[in-house]
């Protein structure tokens, strides 16, 4: 074979090579510009939801001054955003229902004289529901777990004690438990099934009724711990991943030895968040006691001093 032909097959090779790298090429280019375009669409969802997470924020933090008017001006905007398809692509209808209602019963509240402390708690709720479909693998109404464990252990403490009314004690402790419920309700919605948050409230408030039962003698002593065993069991299924059945959510997202608290530097603002209600609720019973007292030893309290 001549050299000239020899050189030309080798050409024809090349070529051959070439094309054939070009129209492999074309498929993984194709993914390529896809993926672009896919990355250029996720910050529209990403940007909506965080800014409806830094405006509940600013409305809890309106809330705890007493701000109103900017208060009703950030729940005008969370209410528009939060209507849009970007956001409400995260998160659960029962969540996003609860979500709304908790806007409006803000708005009510907000435009009536002396419920200060209620549009409180549901900017409160409507910032940990933010929080949860803006951050949803460490939310910071993960953090309860351990507050409703406390609150179940003062249940107990309250109701071991040798005190005469240790079932007031023990319905002021069930209280707070409540309200701590309350306030991460919308949050568990938008990652639970609601059914598990309902299966909590049913158990507490069966609860409430057995520390009555047992007060007046209808029931033995036992039923309580019982029935608070339940409650915890409860409480326990709320915070576990539904995809895992071992470990608590917490863990699901947080690496072994680190905390919610750690992960995130939400700590200090989950304190602020349920220490109220505490407080509330310890001077509610010590206002009671006063009360009781003052009747056993024949001393006259008004009852719009004592409401007041």
């Amino acid at each position: 074979m001549k050299a000239s032909s020899i050189y030309a097959l080798a050409c024809v090779g090349v070529i051959l090579v070439l094309v054939s790298s070009c129209s492999l090429n074309d498929k993984p280019n194709f993914t390529i510009v896809k993926s672009a375009i896919g990355a250029a669409a996720e910050p529209s969802e990403s940007a909506a939801l965080e800014q409806l997470s830094s405006w509940s924020d600013a409305l809890y933090a309106a809330a705890n001054q007493s701000n109103r008017q900017e208060a009703y001006l950030l729940l005008q905007r969370i209410e528009e955003l939060a209507a849009t398809d970007d956001v409400r692509k995260t998160g659960t209808p029962a969540g996003w229902h609860a979500f709304d209602l908790s806007l409006q019963a803000a708005k009510k509240a907000m435009s009536e004289k002396g419920t200060t402390t209620l549009w409180y708690t549901e900017a409160a709720r409507l910032k940990l529901a933010s929080d949860a479909v803006n951050r949803p693998e460490a939310p910071l109404w993960l953090q309860y777990e351990g507050v409703l464990r406390d609150d179940s252990q003062r249940i107990l403490t309250a109701w071991q004690s040798q005190i005469e009314d240790r079932a007031m004690a023990a319905e002021a402790a069930i209280g707070i438990y409540g309200e701590h419920l309350d306030r991460l309700e919308v949050a568990a919605l938008m990652q639970r099934d609601a059914g598990e948050l309902e299966a909590v409230r049913e158990r507490l408030d069966y609860m409430k009724e057995v520390v009555k039962a047992v007060g007046s003698g209808q029931l033995r002593h036992e039923t309580v711990n019982s029935a608070l065993d339940r409650v915890n069991a409860s409480a326990s299924a709320l915070f576990k991943d539904p995809s895992d059945e071992g470990e608590p959510a917490v863990a699901e997202a947080i690496p072994p030895g680190v905390t919610v608290g750690q992960r995130r530097e939400g700590s200090m603002q989950l304190a602020e968040m349920f220490i109220a209600a505490f407080v509330m609720g310890v001077l509610g019973f010590a206002g009671w006691r006063k009360y009781r007292g003052g009747q056993e030893k024949g001393i006259p309290i008004s009852r719009n001093k004592f409401n007041g």
